[in-house]
């Protein structure tokens, strides 16, 4: 399996630095998307149709059980970065921490993926995982991830997102309960 990982990576990363045009949209997609992603979500926060709030406030739940997931991931399995291996072409600056799996990649896959599964924000959501997997690839291309790492994050994703999925409501209760509290003690 690392063979393969190995030999994806290099054909993904091959063309690293050949293309000055090519590098800087491949290297701002991997970079700039989470801050688009959270762009996203603000818009659909302050929406005035309520299914759209929740979704905003799901995939910020989402976000953050990938997010926790993934730190467990990479304390119990520590996964060399490529160019720690002096692997391909680097064209992204970043610490030679764990690669596995990808921390960008699971934040912008778990708001992708959890858009997707409420129909007033599926197409969206559709719109950014298309932008999630450019993005992700965007991470091999420029040397800081190997494909399993982005695999691996998308798998996070789609497991915090359908956990946060699957307890939608019970959250709702509780955001509700919390609401209240915080509205009586204002008016206290």
């Amino acid at each position: 399996m690392e063979s393969l990982n190995r030999t994806i990576f290099l054909f993904i990363n091959q063309y690293a630095g050949k293309n000055n045009l090519l590098d800087i949209m491949l290297i701002s997609a991997a970079e700039v998307m989470p801050y688009v992603f959270i762009l996203v979500l603000i818009y659909l926060c302050i929406n005035s149709n309520v299914e759209r709030k929740r979704s905003s406030i799901n995939a910020g739940l989402s976000v953050l059980l990938g997010m926790l997931i993934s730190y467990v991931i990479s304390i119990f399995y520590r996964h060399p970065r490529p160019f720690v291996e002096n692997l391909g072409t680097q064209l992204i600056e970043h610490a030679p921490d764990s690669s596995f799996p990808s921390d960008h990649t699971t934040f912008i896959f778990s708001i992708s993926v959890m858009l997707l599964f409420n129909k007033t924000t599926r197409v969206l959501g559709i719109v950014l995982f298309v932008l999630s997997l450019i993005s992700g690839l965007s991470r091999v291309f420029g040397g800081i991830h190997f494909p399993l790492d982005i695999l691996g994050a998308i798998l996070v994703a789609i497991f915090s997102s359908f956990v946060v999925f699957t307890f939608r409501n019970k959250i709702s209760n509780l955001l509700n309960v919390f609401r209240e509290r915080t509205s009586k003690n204002k008016v206290n």
